[in-house]
This record gives C-alpha cells, sequence and structure tokens, in this order.
C-alpha cells in the first residue's frame, strides 16, 4: 500500500500530526510518497527539520524542468502550462500505484482516477470524493490511518 500526501496545505498546516501519522504508516508497511509542486529539496528540507518520516518525494516542478517543460517570466517566476501541472499528481499517482492520495485542492482531485481525499485543514476532515466517505483527522493517527485503508477497500 502506498498513500500520497500533498505538501503544502496538508503537512505543512499540520507538522506535528504528519510526523505521528507517517511513522505509524511505515510501521505497517506503508509507503508514505510525498507530492508538491515546490522543489523536492525544499520539501525534504522541511521535513527534516520537522522530523517527518517518509518513504520518497515527488516534485511536480522537477520533474518538468527534467522534462524542459518550464519557462521562466523577466522577474524569474517559473511557468508550467496549467493543463500540465493540475493533472500531473494524478499522473504521477496512477503510474505509481498509489493507493490514495491526500491533498488540499479539490482542482486537482477532478483528475484522479486514485482515490482522492480532499483534506480541509480548517476542520481536519478528508472526504475520500468519489465514495463520499468522511475521515475526520482529529482524531488519533492510529484510528485515521484505520479508517483511510478501510474506507478505500469499500468496493
Amino acid at each position: 500500500m502506498k498513500i500520497g500526501v500533498d505538501f503544502h496545505g496538508v503537512i505543512t498546516q499540520n507538522p506535528i500530526f504528519f510526523k505521528s501519522f507517517n511513522q505509524l504508516a511505515l510501521e505497517q508497511n506503508i509507503e508514505i510518497v510525498i507530492l508538491s509542486g515546490a522543489k523536492a529539496s525544499d520539501v525534504i528540507q522541511f521535513l527534516k527539520k520537522h522530523h517527518i518520516p517518509y518513504t520518497s518525494v515527488w516534485s511536480i516542478l522537477d520533474e518538468f524542468e527534467r522534462k524542459n517543460l518550464v519557462s521562466f517570466d523577466d522577474s524569474g517566476k517559473f511557468r508550467v502550462p496549467d493543463e500540465l501541472w493540475d493533472k500531473a499528481k494524478a499522473q504521477y499517482c496512477l503510474e505509481h500505484n498509489i493507493s490514495v492520495h491526500i491533498d488540499d485542492s479539490a482542482l486537482y482531485g477532478s483528475y484522479f482516477q486514485t482515490p482522492f481525499c480532499l483534506y480541509l485543514p480548517e476542520n481536519q476532515k478528508c472526504t475520500l470524493i468519489k465514495k463520499n466517505i468522511q475521515i475526520d483527522f482529529a482524531q488519533k493517527p492510529q484510528k485515521i490511518l484505520n479508517d483511510l485503508i478501510a474506507a478505500i477497500n469499500l468496493k
């Protein structure tokens, strides 16, 4: 089993929780893949600072830089076509057999075939979109992990 977790808006909103959640998942042989638009080196620096364990980090920006699909404007701001950027996490999750992805962007969720849990940090709820199952992230990490696993295994 592999769980994809968004970086900005999810892990950054509650690093203490995700330190425990990720550790529990890893102890149960569940891979934790951090997905972000930011450079992987920046994400890894944050994860190390907060002692958040993970299996791997994947960066949309790094991926598109490798493919020469990033352009820069005069101010140095990068640009990737929206249609590529918005679909990138969904495509990665599908190609890498991610079991469920947790993200705070509803826009990205519309592209997912992989189970997608829309996380709202303000109320600590995560809704599996296609199953309309809500998981309360205010509970203990083990309960949340169990609920998430049960929800994605429902047919």
